[in-house]
């Protein structure tokens, strides 16, 4: 058995005596102490009775219920030492063997009989059965034993001849019975009245056996090396005695016969604290409750501590034979303590264990645990009657007093007649949370629950944040009129009172730090995310932040609850330009609803219908791969056939003259027309046009550095470098540093790559780590690689399709539009609707979008442009469905 520091606790078997033993294995001492008044989590009060000092280093123990001042301590030597542990006397006795070897297992009986099991050795039994009636103290009115102690004991039966026995238990319905676990065969059941009658069971989990009190026909057993357990049922005698829905487990779940509930894993192993603790066994210890039927809890070397609620499962009516096995199910699982999982925290970690016997159905089950420091503690099942307060609490939407402002998340009110009787487990359990169950103290418990529910008057109760932030609400929240401009208020509150401390979470903290560098950019026109992270990485930074933060007071909860309810009373609907203003604290939200307005504005009065097709909505990778999508036939003529590439380039050509769009003069290519239409789409939902600044935002000196180089940029990827560094010069006059930016600029395009080389130290010098445009033009100067801009992921994907339509060639694009709307579906970024237009491939980005955020609302408002008219798709469907649910 393993060791556990700084020992082991055991509560008495004997239902009749309230004690307990502590086991120190460093000292090797034994203390008894008796609970004398509370035992629950917060409170722990006990004495000590007696000690008995130096007993030899022992593999096992056990504690006989029938003479509870007796301990019996195996030894490696083959010795079991019986010890007087209550009158402080230090007395044993020994009990020697004939041939000696390792005591791997004790056990008592309750009426006196102690079962020892050995290791394997040739010549002799493993199992050896032993009388200890004549050393209880009630027979010898001394202290101690007397001198010829070990004659008093009396070798009784000897079974199990060559093999190892590693663990024992009697049955207390059936003293004369007992499971033995045999290494390598399994289990088996003896019945000391009768040497032939023996039950086996198949198994290699033959250590840590544990029978139910409750409800003696269920054992449990598990393995050294494996992290499961097995429950058995003993009444497993022949098989036509089995039911139908047993042999069919049996035979098509494989499992053994015998057993009544398999479960492959129960405590974790995937921690390096296992590695270092976990040298004997996977898991330490197996405990039933005396009080509750099924309820079985496991150790691990780890300190996790879990309990299992098991029952029956639920049969037809007449479908188990009288006698024959069931099986049974886990209704619930509980963690009673996490502290495990803290590396820090090691000194708490629980290293023993046993049930406290209480003996009132009425108390919740408590565990008496020992951790690594040393201490006692008492933890309690949790409450089951906590649980069914909560079901009174709306947490889930919809909340029905939203329109009347009515409390948000607090209990429902009921007429005063009633609400003692609908609280009647909740308040027995708070009246019986503090009463002392032990010692002179101790309350009938009964009565004491009368008294609780006696008085049948108005019960009131509420609700409290325990962790809730203590910060109020600022005036700009309360002042809000729209759903946005408090979604933005709440955000600046997040970081104004989690700035100084930074979230301990990391993941909070990241999100943190990402908001925070959205929100203080002074570039309020653009996606850029002002830091070297993507724009992808800031979006779902600032999208999380109201999510993963905690302890927001209620009001402030509730509207991030019902943020979607709240944007649809503000007509968040089929208007592009009421949408963009409805979703403004979400700037890539907003660009989504600008791409969609001009989208929607080139199709009026058929704007897009080119020859026999109809490219409403395609976006850039669409266009220039020539692809219609899934169902080609919803945007072509009746009749009509799918154009080859030489019908679509005449089509486009067609388009770009007819609106006179842009020569195209950047790299050579054969597809010029697409490469006119592919730019023009790119500036679809463009942030300056849209702004109502628009692009005077550039030409005003005083406006923030980042307003320049954005400006500048955005004319540098277009082609225009000469308007670029009038720009730069202009502002250089506020912001003297973008002076050296527009000089390399003319160097660069007066001596080519020559003096691109030589501008590297101006590079270095302006390169930004929080202006992505100040970054990718000094990057242009430095290795003039457009490739580096293309993959800068800190700059708007439109900007960057800009940067690759104009100087990739016809394979490089095809392949990096490609790999943008890969990288677009996995991550679920929407701002990928400028390369996949409202298509297939939106869909598939919104699919992962939704996973990720759960905002089908603008999912099912962007996509019902084009669905069902262009594509059909189930998760369109589901997703209005959803989105109605949400709003009723």
């Amino acid at each position: 058995m393993d060791r556990p520091e700084p020992g082991l606790v055991k509560w008495s078997a004997n239902a009749a005596v309230d004690s307990f033993v502590h086991i120190n294995l460093q000292h090797r001492v034994v203390q008894l102490y008796e609970p004398t008044g509370h035992a629950h989590k917060r409170r722990f009060d006990y004495a000590k009775l007696s000690r008995h000092d130096d007993f030899p280093p022992l593999t096992t123990y056990d504690w006989s219920p029938a003479d509870p001042e007796l301990l019996a301590v195996g030894t490696s030597s083959g010795i079991v030492n019986l010890l007087r542990i209550d009158d402080n006397s230090n007395a044993y006795a020994e009990i020697g063997l004939k041939m000696a070897r390792t005591c791997q297992a004790v056990a008592f009986n309750t009426t006196g009989l102690l079962a020892v099991g050995l290791d394997r050795v040739r010549m002799d039994q493993s199992l050896q059965v032993w009388d200890v009636n004549r050393l209880s103290a009630s027979g010898y009115q001394m202290k101690g034993f007397p001198h010829d102690a070990a004659s008093h004991v009396e070798p009784r039966t000897r079974l199990e001849p060559s093999v190892s026995v590693s663990s024992l238990k009697f049955f207390e319905d059936r003293p004369q019975t007992l499971v033995a676990g045999i290494k390598g065969q399994g289990l088996r059941v003896h019945d000391l009245r009768d040497a032939t009658s023996v039950v086996t069971f198949q198994t290699k989990c033959n250590n840590n056996l544990a029978i139910d009190y409750a409800d003696q026909n269920y054992f449990a057993s598990s393995a050294l090396d494996h992290p499961g357990v097995m429950i058995w049922d003993r009444r497993v005698t022949s098989r036509p005695l089995a039911s139908h829905t047993y042999m069919q487990a049996v035979e098509e779940d494989e499992l053994p016969w015998g057993g009544a509930l398999r479960l492959n894993q129960v405590i974790e192993t995937n921690s390096d604290l296992l590695l270092a603790e976990g040298k004997h066994s996977l898991i330490r210890s197996l405990r039933y409750c005396r009080d509750r039927r099924g309820l079985l809890a496991a150790l691990s070397p780890t300190g996790q501590l879990k309990v299992l609620e098991t029952n029956r499962e639920v049969q037809p009516s007449g479908s188990v034979p009288q006698g024959g096995p069931e099986l049974l199910q886990v209704q619930r699982s509980h963690e009673m303590d996490v502290s495990y999982r803290d590396s820090s925290r090691r000194s708490d970690r629980i290293v023993s264990f046993d049930w406290m016997t209480l003996g009132s159905p009425v108390l919740r089950p408590r565990l008496l645990v020992l951790r690594a420091n040393g201490n006692f503690d008492v933890l309690e099942q949790p409450s089951r009657a906590s649980d069914y307060v909560f079901n009174f609490v709306p947490w889930q939407p919809p909340h029905r007093g939203l329109q009347e402002d009515a409390p948000y998340q607090d209990v429902m009110q009921f007429e005063p007649a009633q609400s003692a009787e609908i609280m009647g487990t909740f308040l027995a359990e708070q009246a019986l949370s503090e009463v002392p169950i032990f010692g002179s103290d101790r309350r009938h418990v009964e009565e004491q629950l009368q008294s609780a529910l006696k008085y049948k008057s108005a019960v009131s109760t509420t609700v409290e944040q325990v962790d809730e932030m203590a910060t109020p609400l600022p005036a700009s929240f309360r002042n809000a009129e729209s759903v946005a401009q408090k979604l933005r208020a709440l955000r600046m509150y997040i970081r104004e009172d989690q700035g100084a401390s930074q979230a301990e979470d990391g993941a909070a903290a990241s999100s943190h730090h990402k908001t925070k560098q959205l929100e203080s950019g002074p570039n309020d026109i653009s996606l850029a995310s002002n830091s070297l992270g993507s724009c992808r990485e800031i979006h779902e930074g600032l999208l999380s932040s109201l999510v993963a933060v905690r302890g927001l007071p209620r009001e402030a909860q509730s509207v991030v609850d019902y943020t979607m309810l709240h944007r649809a009373k503000e007509k968040y609907l089929f208007d592009a330009a009421v949408n963009r203003n409805v979703v403004s604290d979400d700037p890539w939200k907003r660009f989504v609803w600008d791409w969609v307005a001009d989208a929607e504005h080139a199709a009026e009065d058929g704007g897009m219908l080119i020859g026999n097709m109809d490219l409403s909505f395609l976006g850039v990778h669409a266009i220039w791969a020539n692809d219609l999508g899934r169902t080609p036939s919803t945007r072509l003529a009746p009749g009509s056939a799918v154009p080859d590439a030489s019908q679509w380039e005449r089509a486009i050509g067609q388009y770009c003259k007819k609106h006179r769009l842009p020569k195209f003069d950047g790299v050579s290519t054969k597809k010029p027309f697409h490469r006119q239409l592919c730019l023009e789409i790119c500036g679809w939902g463009d942030p300056q046009q849209h702004d109502p600044n628009g692009s005077d935002r550039g030409t005003d000196a005083e406006y923030p550095t980042a307003i320049h180089t954005m400006v500048a940029s955005r004319a540098l990827f277009r082609g225009d470098t000469k308007q670029a560094i009038q720009i730069l010069k202009k502002a250089s006059s506020a912001h003297p540093e973008l002076l050296f930016v527009s000089l390399a600029l003319q160097l660069t395009g007066r001596g080519g790559k020559q003096a691109a080389k030589e501008q590297l130290e101006i590079d270095d010098a302006v390169a930004s780590k929080t202006d992505p445009y100040l970054r990718a033009i000094s990057s242009l100067i430095a290795t003039g690689d457009w490739s580096a801009i293309a993959n800068q992921r800190s700059l708007p994907l439109a900007d960057r399709a800009v940067a690759a339509i104009r100087n990739f060639d016809d394979e490089q694009l095809t392949s990096w539009l490609s790999d943008q709307v890969s990288l677009a579906k996995e991550e679920g970024d929407i701002e990928g609707i400028v390369l996949a237009g409202i298509n297939d491939d939106m869909v598939d980005i919104f699919a992962r979008y939704v996973q990720k955020f759960h905002d089908v609302q603008t999912a099912t408002l962007v996509l019902s442009t084009c669905h069902p008219r262009y594509m059909d798709d189930v998760r369109c469907r589901a997703w209005r469905n959803a989105g109605t649910g949400c709003r009723r």
